[in-house]
């Protein structure tokens, strides 16, 4: 057992203890706020799996990172320390790097529902992507997508031209980050609860984040302006990661009953986020704590120039950062679900309407997945 798994599991023990959780109780780590949408939509099917099996599957919902850091979900799921929680790929790239290099396809399917789905559908059943969750002793089950990314910023006038990001330090990961570099920015990579105090000491001058940020993790405290950049949602996460061995641990009627009930969770996610930003948004500029932005016309030039140039030479990052040896293979089995799945959401009469999300995952995503079998060897 690692260090930090002691030390998580000492911490997990004393919070349980705290909090009169039986021996039955079983743990689910959210590393966000609880008012975020991933968090409140997790919160709810812990609710609803106790319901469904009847006090059978009772879980314990630590928040806020109680039992562990955003970047060591991986390892402690895996471990044991929570037998469900959230792991983001982007905090752990090069222990999931199938999983990551596809992060720039939300440069070109920017539609949070679709390409969530799109993603969560691929990792469900790619040979390689599985096998990284599974080398972890994890498996991954449903998906979400935060909303288009806009620019949040401390800085004395909005951030629109091209020529104001020079020099810029602006919390980003990934490809995102990789933008920023392009356009003369200097990215900086942390948790986005971390975003608050780094803007505030001027650690950073800006953040690239989904606009509920304002008001879930009170960043328009701290900032003066938000451009509305929409830039790539962060999606190639899981909705939620299993250890591996609690699931083969199921019978196939509970196994059957989390993957229905996950489906729903990642319908009322997404619906979630589309209502936090557009209020979180809405209660910034009541509040006069930020002013909105639209980015002009030599920064949006800028950034479809990058995006047709290869989307940051995303091929060249997977194969030089990731070291997976064909990338344009790994990009090849995941652009048939972008496609599906972009069909598919832009089909629907309301996308709003969460029975009629959920049912459209269950159709298209999870009924065919076999209890007896995802997931068992």
């Amino acid at each position: 057992m690692t260090t930090f798994t002691k030390r998580a599991a000492t911490t997990a023990l004393a919070l349980l203890l705290a909090s009169g959780a039986s021996a039955e109780t079983y743990r689910f780590s959210s590393w966000n706020a609880p008012t975020e949408p991933t968090t409140r939509a997790n919160d709810q099917f812990v609710k609803d799996l106790a319901e469904a099996t009847g006090g059978a599957l009772s879980f314990e919902h630590f928040t806020g990172g109680a039992i562990m850091p955003p970047k060591s979900h991986l390892q402690g799921i895996g471990d044991g320390i929570a037998q469900i929680g959230q792991t983001t790929v982007g905090y752990t790239p090069s222990d999931l790097p199938i999983n990551a290099s596809i992060a720039g396809y939300g440069f070109i399917e920017p539609d949070p529902i679709a390409i969530g789905a799109a993603y969560a559908d691929w990792t469900m059943r790619d040979p390689a992507a599985q096998a990284e969750w599974a080398g972890h002793n994890v498996l991954p089950l449903a998906g979400f997508s935060t909303p288009e990314y806009s620019l949040m910023c401390n800085t004395d006038a909005p951030i629109t031209e091209a020529t104001q990001m020079q020099g810029l330090k602006v919390r980003a990961y990934g490809l995102i980050g990789a933008l920023v570099t392009e356009l003369g920015g200097v990215p900086v990579g942390m948790p986005a609860s971390e975003a608050y105090q780094a803007l505030q000491t001027g650690a950073l001058d800006c953040a690239s984040l989904w606009a509920n940020w304002l008001r879930d993790g009170n960043l328009q405290e701290v900032t003066n302006y938000t451009t509305l950049t929409r830039w790539t949602p962060a999606f190639n996460s899981p909705q939620m990661t299993l250890n591996r061995g609690w699931w083969q641990g199921l019978t196939n009627e509970q196994r059957q009953t989390i993957m229905e009930l996950a489906a729903r969770t990642q319908a009322r996610a997404h619906i979630l986020y589309a209502e936090a930003a557009n209020s979180a948004l809405d209660d910034a500029k009541a509040s006069g704590q930020t002013t909105e932005a639209e980015p002009a016309a030599s920064l949006t030039t800028a950034v479809q120039a990058w995006i047709d140039n290869g989307v940051g030479a995303m091929a060249g990052i997977a194969r030089n950062t990731y070291k997976i040896d064909d990338p344009e293979a790994v990009f090849a089995s995941f652009e048939p679900y972008v496609a599906k799945w972009g069909a598919l959401v832009r089909a629907m009469p309301d996308r709003n309407d969460e029975d009629a999300l959920t049912q459209l995952l269950m159709d298209n995503m999870f009924n065919d997945l076999d209890p007896a079998v995802y997931g068992m060897n």
